[in-house]
């Protein structure tokens, strides 16, 4: 190995995996920049071992970064040295020759293998917000990987990953719509009996009625704007909705008294869905504006027949048996839900059933 004349150093722990070292490094954010100046997306596709970086997710992970200054986090970058690299260890004894400073020769080329999107991202928060740079992010690097065994790497890294579930990450954050809407759940016994906490996608032998996810969105429709300024104010008006709205659907009281699964509600209702909920939140949002006596009209709510087969549905939330989650259907069932428990239907509504009735029977 050549001498290195000149390189990059930093504070090193030395590992070993499958018999192979490497070297976990501390780096300030500002050094990235001159770090990681090799750009893979030359490369034809057997040439590199890296996927070609998406533009749109930067912004994304650049805003996270500068709205959560304070609190933003960050896994490893992963990274292969391609020329001359050494490890000087701090002493003899055990532990010491574990520890020391990386030193990567200025000629040799270093790969990101794993996050390249996060470099992206912090290189366009740096220029926004300079104060970052003496902040660090933890550099994982292999020393002399062929090209195959980075590309081994690259796929052994992201083939285990999994996604975190939607609702899972929503009673994990601390944004104030989440806030929102994990408090009323935790504090209401009946909420706490219908909904997961955990898992979007709920299977048919799941015992719980509706997913975090599915609140949380039909709770944004139900109170508008969330934030740090108005949340806590609004958790005493959402609970207070949505209690009264548990009351006046017999089904539900049924899962809460473990009496039915919601499972079996989902075959065959439409109530026990997201895009219900978020007709739910929809309407909700009009009576507390509108109706001085909105809990009165909620009670109307145990008048509807909510099954699947019940034309009304058709065409809105249930297309050819099918189940239809966006927002359009949302609206037209809100809307009809309106209707059904006796409330007015705004002008946009109006035009929207105007349009709906149109196309039913062309």
């Amino acid at each position: 190995m050549n001498p290195i004349i000149s390189g990059i150093s930093f504070p090193a722990i030395k590992g070993t995996q499958a018999s192979s070292e490497y070297f976990t490094a501390m780096c300030p954010l500002k050094r990235l920049k001159k770090i990681f100046t090799l750009d893979e997306s030359q490369f034809t596709v057997d040439k590199r071992a890296q996927r070609l970086i998406n533009e749109a997710r930067i912004p994304e992970i650049t805003n996270y970064i500068l709205d959560q200054r304070e609190k933003y986090v960050f896994s490893s970058i992963t990274a292969c040295i391609a020329g001359n690299s050494k490890f000087v260890s701090i002493g003899d004894s055990k532990h010491e020759q574990k520890i020391g400073t990386l030193i990567i020769d200025d000629d040799a080329e270093i790969y990101i293998t794993d996050g390249q999107h996060r470099n992206a991202a912090i290189l366009e928060a740096l220029k926004e917000d300079p104060s970052l740079g003496d902040e660090t992010i933890s550099v994982v690097f292999f020393v002399n990987k062929t090209l195959d065994e980075r590309q081994r790497i690259f796929k052994d890294l992201n083939y285990y990953s999994v996604k975190t579930d939607g609702s899972l990450s929503i009673t994990y954050d601390d944004k104030p719509d989440a806030i929102l809407s994990k408090t009323i759940i935790f504090k209401s016994q009946r909420l706490t009996k219908l909904v997961h906490m955990e898992t979007s996608n709920l299977g048919h032998r799941s015992k719980k009625l509706i997913s975090h996810s599915a609140v949380n969105r039909a709770t944004k429709l139900l109170c508008g704007p969330i934030n740090h300024d108005n949340y806590k104010k609004l958790i005493p008006i959402a609970m207070s909705y949505w209690e009264e709205t548990v009351k006046n659907i017999p089904a539900w009281l049924l899962v809460c008294n473990d009496k039915v699964s919601g499972g079996a509600l989902r075959n065959e209702s439409i109530h026990a869905h997201s895009v219900t909920f978020q007709a739910l939140g929809i309407v909700g949002r009009w009576l507390l504006e509108n109706d001085k006596n909105w809990k009165q009209t909620l009670q109307k709510l145990n008048q509807i027949d909510w099954s699947r087969t019940n034309k009304n549905w058709d065409g809105r939330c249930v297309i050819n048996g099918s189940m239809n989650n966006n927002s359009k259907a949302a609206q037209l069932t809100a809307a009809k839900i309106k209707l059904l428990i006796g409330s007015q239907l705004t002008a946009k509504e109006l035009l929207a059933e105007s349009k709906f009735s149109e196309n039913e029977n062309e």
